[in-house]
């Protein structure tokens, strides 16, 4: 058998599942800041927070890819790779505060930095996969030194260091996209669909919480009930054919340079608005729950419209690289949620617009189900 196609059997193993589990806790810290935080600045300090994390797993989800883990000594270092992630997620809420900038990025630099260690340490034996990873650890390990010197920075001039680090995330990974990186699709189709599960918990999670909370009334009902249906269609969207077809095109991509530049654009960059979009929804569908016969307030409203269109697109933008071409039902799907949020929402209840928007991405969804069927 080649070294590709061995690569391709790859699956997800029990340490990257754990190393996940901080992930789930990650994720309800970024949406503790957009509750913290309505503003502009709210926003964007839960987008870039948003990416600084999403990359953290990526990165892992990379390297997991590439080397073995069932090593003992990877193990180790996997295991304490984990436990600091968890002392940078608990610092998500204060990473915007004066004082807890560096209570973030500290952990934060460990683990981006680690996982750099560990991707060129586990491909010791692997020298043309080392050629590629050349080509992206020089800027790679840029970016959580800028990240540490954003934790030292005053609070309102931190978001601004961070939106360096991110660009600086970028440029890397356009510029490994030169190597041959030798991606084993099932696995890393896996590895995604994992953390959309994870994104989409999260709202489960939310719902749950906030009805626990609330008086068991007939709106309290209704509106968790089309709240429950949104999340499942979001499920039905990436689970129904996405997925597998994601991976197909990974699979068929037989170029390893090529190969990897998809697994990049698809993945990487492609799923990053699939996740937060999923982040955001979460926060707005909690704001409806709890308040289900009130209007939305301008953060609920711009979480549902804008979380959903942007959950639409990640699949519009992803198949456009992949395929070439544009998927109609969820470019319908990113404008209707975006006008019903802003036309609808001001002007009727929380339950009524959570209701009407179910309705809609259901009906959409039967019609690109049949249509593909």
């Amino acid at each position: 058998m080649t070294a590709v196609a061995v690569a391709t059997e790859k699956r997800t193993g029990y340490l990257e599942l754990f190393f996940d589990l901080v992930f789930v806790f990650a994720v309800t810290q970024l949406v503790r800041v957009l509750h913290h935080d309505h503003s502009a600045g709210g926003w964007l300090d839960t987008v870039l927070l948003a990416w600084l994390v999403w990359w953290a797993w990526s990165q892992f989800a990379w390297a997991g890819n590439a080397i073995d883990l069932d090593r003992r000594t990877t193990r180790v270092a996997v295991l304490a790779v984990t436990g600091v992630t968890l002392l940078m997620a608990t610092a998500i809420p204060v990473a915007t505060t004066g004082d807890g900038g560096l209570r973030f990025a500290m952990p934060y630099s460990v683990v981006r930095l680690s996982g750099l260690g560990l991707y060129w340490w586990g491909l010791r034996g692997e020298p043309e996969h080392r050629a590629a990873l050349r080509s992206y650890l020089p800027i790679a390990v840029v970016s959580p030194v800028v990240v540490l010197a954003a934790g030292a920075a005053p609070a309102d001039v931190r978001p601004w260091v961070w939106i360096a680090a991110v660009a600086v995330d970028v440029a890397s990974a356009v510029a490994g996209g030169r190597g041959e990186f030798r991606v084993a699709p099932g696995h890393f189709a896996e590895r995604h669909a994992l953390i959309v599960i994870i994104a989409l918990g999260e709202s489960i999670v939310g719902i749950g919480a906030t009805v626990v909370g609330s008086e068991l009334t007939a709106a309290v009902l209704i509106v968790t009930a089309a709240a429950f249906t949104i999340i499942g269609v979001q499920w039905w969207g990436y689970f129904d054919w996405v997925q597998a077809a994601a991976e197909h095109r990974l699979a068929a991509e037989a170029d390893l340079r090529r190969r990897g530049r998809v697994a990049r654009d698809l993945y990487t960059f492609g799923h990053f608005p699939i996740v937060l979009g999923s982040v955001l929804v979460a926060f707005g569908m909690e704001e409806a729950v709890a308040h289900p016969a009130e209007h939305l307030e301008a953060a609920g409203l711009w979480s549902v419209g804008g979380g959903l269109a942007l959950f639409s697109a990640g699949f519009v933008a992803g198949n456009a690289r992949a395929a070439g071409t544009l998927l109609v039902e969820r470019a319908v799907a990113l404008v209707a949620v975006v006008a019903l949020a802003a036309l609808l929402g001001p002007r009727v209840s929380a339950t009524v617009l959570v209701v009407v928007v179910a309705a809609v991405l259901a009906g959409i969804a039967v019609v690109e189900t049949r249509r593909r069927g």
